[in-house]
């Protein structure tokens, strides 16, 4: 059996690392609700300029990507046990944002949550678009909490994760836990079409 592709961002889909953004923007008397990169410059945009938004995101980069900071963050609720029960149906992958060298953090908290074994492949999208990755991978599936990496069409099966349970977009399929993830993965034929050939 070859198992059909699926991929899943980490920072706020996996790991909780909204709570964590959140923590520190707080500290800097700053409090956003939806603080994914698209979020964070549009409600930013209202009080500052985007020299000071660019500076900002870089610094709470700066903070989320450390080890440290990553091993404190805690998983998405559902997420592992998900993972784990679909991973014998699915090659998943994550791809990310951060960089090679960052990964290795990634790696580590994977396997600090029991998750290491389940995960096929993990991908930086640094340098390319997430959707580029997917359609030259043969990924059927992409969840995101960032609106950027879903709008193009490249392909097909696109979820954005809104933790926050605030829907806004109409045109891509919206989700608020681990579990409606899940029932869309056990329904959705287009995405398990091709998992026999």
């Amino acid at each position: 059996m070859i198992k059909t592709k699926i991929a899943f961002d980490f920072d706020g889909v996996i790991a909780d690392t909204t709570k964590k953004k959140q923590e520190w923007l707080k500290k800097q008397n700053i409090e956003l609700i939806n603080v994914d990169k698209t979020s964070f410059y549009q409600e930013l945009k209202k009080t500052m300029n985007k020299e000071k938004i660019d500076e900002l995101y870089k610094k709470m980069g700066e903070y989320i990507f450390t080890q440290e900071t990553l091993m404190e963050t805690e998983a998405i609720e559902g997420a592992i046990g998900i993972i784990k029960k679909i991973a014998n149906k699915y090659d998943i992958y994550i791809i990310t944002a951060r960089t090679q060298q960052l990964i290795l953090h990634v790696k580590k908290w994977l396997k600090k949550n029991d998750v290491e074994q389940n995960i096929k492949k993990i991908i930086s999208s640094s340098v390319e678009e997430k959707q580029d990755i997917c359609y030259k991978e043969n990924i059927k599936f992409l969840c995101d909490d960032d609106i950027r990496h879903l709008e193009k069409e490249k392909i097909e099966n696109r979820i954005l994760f809104c933790s926050n349970k605030i829907r806004k977009y109409s045109k891509i399929q919206e989700v608020s836990s681990w579990r409606e993830i899940e029932e869309i993965l056990t329904k959705n034929k287009t995405i398990n079409k091709n998992i026999y050939y």
